[in-house]
């Protein structure tokens, strides 16, 4: 004859919580003395002291701006607020410096183009690009190839990451260099992320027989396109200068037409200065007169 079960549990077959949290039946527990005493939470930052902290962030770490952004939607609103990033610009001026470029192998023996960070952010603008021509206003030029071994230029933005194709000018070119700057008219070029540009491309056309020297013309994002090229003669007396010297010099004369050198051109206001091989020559582009074609 089977014992009746009691309605009580033998104390040997109690169930042991090792946390009061972990009993199911203790649903109501008290409140302990730690729990009573525990501090509200703190208030949270307004805005105004929020945007005052996220102002001296350094700009060349920029990860902590994004990582900020990501705590909560307030901080987001305020670091993605149009006013908070004219005001970051403004209060640290000197934009960072994001990286170097190599830009042109000379000799069989130099390293490969490339560009070096100097941030934790990576410098990705395009595997095949062969050479770093130019940097402005925000905005990197480099000369890049396909597949197809198809030569055209990349407008890079190092920070958004934008990056534009360009179709190479009409010109038979033998030795160039180039320069992008902003198109915006009055800009301070310290937020010209996503606006305008133009790009002056200035070569030494020697397999033009008829006019053979130096080409320049200019390309606008506005149209997407190259304006008509223009040869550098009766406006620059030294050009013209170096041509008759060349000219003079029979065979040996084709070696000394003013080459283009493949420097950096320096942007001063609405004009482009680039340097010409011959005595060191200096030729001014108005960036007007280039636009007129």
């Amino acid at each position: 004859m089977r014992p009746c079960c009691s309605s009580r549990s033998s104390p040997a077959l109690l169930p042991i919580w090792p946390f009061p949290h972990t009993n199911p039946g203790r649903r109501f527990a008290r409140p302990t003395t730690a729990e009573r005493t525990m501090a509200p939470p703190p208030p949270e930052l307004i805005d105004d002291v929020a945007a005052e902290i996220f102002l001296r962030l350094p700009p060349d770490e920029p990860e902590h701006l994004v990582r900020a952004s990501l705590v909560c939607k307030p901080w987001l609103r305020v670091i993605s607020d149009p006013d908070f990033l004219r005001r970051y610009r403004t209060f640290h001026r000197t934009p960072p410096l994001l990286g170097y470029a190599y830009r042109l192998r000379i000799h069989e023996e130099d390293p490969e183009p490339r560009l070096i960070p100097t941030t934790a952010v990576p410098l990705t603008p395009n595997p095949n690009f062969r050479r770093a021509i130019d940097c402005n206003h925000g905005r990197v030029l480099l000369h890049a190839y396909d597949e197809d071994y198809y030569y055209y230029l990349i407008v890079w933005d190092p920070v958004t990451g934008d990056r534009q194709s360009v179709p190479e000018p009409e010109i038979d070119w033998l030795i160039y260099s180039a320069a992008v700057f902003c198109a915006v008219s009055g800009c301070d070029h310290l937020n010209c992320h996503g606006g305008p540009f133009r790009v002056v491309f200035i070569a030494t056309d020697e397999r033009d027989s008829k006019c053979r020297g130096v080409k320049a013309c200019v390309y606008s994002s506005e149209t997407g396109a190259w304006s008509r090229p223009v040869t550098l003669g009766d406006g620059c007396q030294t050009y013209v200068h170096h041509m008759q010297d060349g000219r003079n010099c029979g065979y040996y004369g084709r070696f000394d037409i003013p080459y283009v050198q493949p420097r950096r051109g320096a942007v001063i206001g609405d004009e482009i200065y680039f340097t010409v091989h011959k005595d060191a020559a200096i030729v001014k582009l108005s960036q007007y007169h280039l636009t007129q074609g």
